[in-house]
């Protein structure tokens, strides 16, 4: 792409992003100069959109209500979470106050046993190291497409906690369709995106399942938020929309934990009240949807009292406490052992879900935990691996020949704390990227997150299987990174959000 072709294009971006509100807000504290309003800049983003396999894209969408299946029976399955996630809190302070929560709920009896969950499964494609990065140097069209057909379509992560990015990625979908359109840019076969509308709908169907322990107070969802939130362009757009249903649903936002301490309190049956500062009577809260949460920095003892109280209300949690430790990438670790999965899905369901997991290995005293410390302690073989803390977000991984100097620093004990995942090697595609940092054109690597949206009950005396009400696949993000970046997250600034062309 020339560099007068690239400008026209990114005229036109900017300006969508703007209109479309495709945004980070920058915090005042963070402007080098006294601004009396509000500043932000357009999220990072592909130029032209980046060519993905179909078949590997249709795969990615079928399984992802087998995956959803899987992890609402693990969320359900305290009895075998306790025999992973017990060892793991003896040595991560902040598994062990996530666990602490669960006891102290499950000890004093749960009320509400209506559970929302929206997930997020992010792939790459994997080809054999052999190959890698030949397509990339191919000026041959077809070179670059054959080494992305012939790949295999590997789990990244399976993401149960505050999952984002679904907005963004509606927004910038509906921007490269409309460029198509206009024949700014040539690609083609862009699939639509529902990812907006189906967290939107999945809440407005949770909200109408609550009962109201009073039925003349009004309810309303509340998001927990962070402070400083630099994403709220991904977060508000679901409030505006619940606020256009009919009837119109409100939600409200609180920082976790000081304004969920400060406005939140519990009723005489449990029920979660709200108190807006500008209003007189409270609001009961129907659904608690978690954007915070989930950084171990947020578990003082305020956070921990929070969190605490938000989980034994009746407000249905989006999720629970229970799918948040779900989500850990030791629980992701266990489900790759042979067997496991038919702990929680019908063989046939297995052996679909089972050829999308790499090698994982825990850092323990087990036969695998063996071999794991072996790789990791050889830099040759550690080269082909990353090592995964149990946290959110992006930046907190280890990878390859900083292995074995990284697991050097920590105690013993506390190597339980991370699993050894073999390496995804993505075949690389091309293309063209721009962020406020730079704008990029040359080798990229594409991750594709499908997001599920569930509604499930579980079984109050635990003798039936979970009554699963919704359990639907709920739009995609696609996210593109300049192929010698190792980690993904837009918001700092590692990718860019993208719209897969199709082939």
């Amino acid at each position: 792409m020339d560099e007068d072709h690239a400008e026209r294009i990114l005229a036109e971006l900017e300006d969508y992003q703007i209109s479309h509100g495709s945004l980070l807000k920058i915090p005042r504290s963070l402007v080098d100069f006294e601004s009396p309003v509000a500043l932000a800049r357009p999220v990072g983003v592909s130029i032209v959109p980046t060519i993905f396999p179909q078949p590997q894209f249709e795969q990615a969408q079928y399984i992802q209500r087998l995956f959803n299946e899987l992890y609402i029976n693990v969320a359900e399955d305290d009895i075998w979470l306790d025999t992973i996630i017990r060892p793991l809190a003896r040595v991560d302070e902040f598994v062990a106050k996530l666990w602490s929560i669960w006891e102290r709920v499950r000890d004093e009896g749960e009320i509400q046993h209506l559970r929302c969950g929206i997930f997020r499964s992010d792939y790459m494609l994997h080809c054999e190291p052999s190959t890698l990065g030949r397509e990339a140097t191919s000026d041959n069209d077809n070179d670059l497409r054959k080494g992305l057909i012939d790949s295999r379509l590997k789990q990244v992560e399976f993401n149960t906690y505050s999952c984002a990015g679904g907005t963004h990625a509606t927004i910038v979908s509906n921007m490269h369709r409309y460029l198509a359109r206009k024949g700014i840019h040539g690609a083609t076969n862009l699939p639509m995106n529902n990812a907006l509308r189906s967290i939107t709908e999945l809440l407005e169907e949770a909200h109408k399942a609550y009962l109201p322990t009073d039925r003349t107070r009004q309810t309303v969802i509340l998001m927990t938020v962070q402070a400083n939130n630099v994403n709220i362009c991904d977060e508000r757009p679901i409030e505006y929309a619940l606020s256009e249903c009919d009837p119109p649903i409100l939600l409200y936002r609180v920082e976790f934990s000081d304004e969920v301490l400060r406005n939140c309190s519990l009723g005489p049956n449990h029920e979660l009240l709200f108190q807006p500062p500008t209003r007189i009577q409270p609001f009961e809260v129907s659904v608690v949807y978690q954007r915070a949460g989930y950084d171990p920095q947020e578990y003082d003892e305020q956070g921990v009292e929070a969190r605490f109280m938000l989980e034994r209300s009746c407000a249905i949690k989006c999720p629970t406490i229970l799918s948040h430790v779900a989500g850990l990438k030791k629980v992701q670790q266990e489900l790759t052992r042979p067997g496991t999965l038919e702990r929680f899905l019908n063989p046939e369901s297995a052996a679909m879900l089972r050829p999308t997991f790499m090698p994982q290995y825990p850092i323990d005293q087990s036969e695998d935990g063996g071999k794991a410390l072996q790789i990791s302690s050889d830099r040759e073989a550690a080269e082909n691996y990353v090592l995964k803390p149990s946290l959110e977000g992006g930046g907190h991984n280890i990878f390859g020949q900083d292995i074995p100097d990284f697991l050097e620093t920590i105690p013993s004990q506390e190597k339980n704390r991370y699993i050894l995942m073999e390496k995804i090697h993505p075949p690389y595609s091309r293309g063209v990227l721009v962020s406020p940092l730079m704008i990029s054109q040359g080798p990229v690597i594409s991750e594709l997150g499908i997001l599920g949206a569930c509604l499930w009950r579980r079984d109050e005396q635990r003798q039936e299987k979970v009554e699963i009400i919704k359990n639907s696949r709920g739009g995609w993000t696609f996210k593109t990174k300049p192929h010698e970046v190792e980690e993904m997250s837009v918001v700092k600034g590692y990718g860019c959000f993208d719209c897969p062309s199709l082939f």
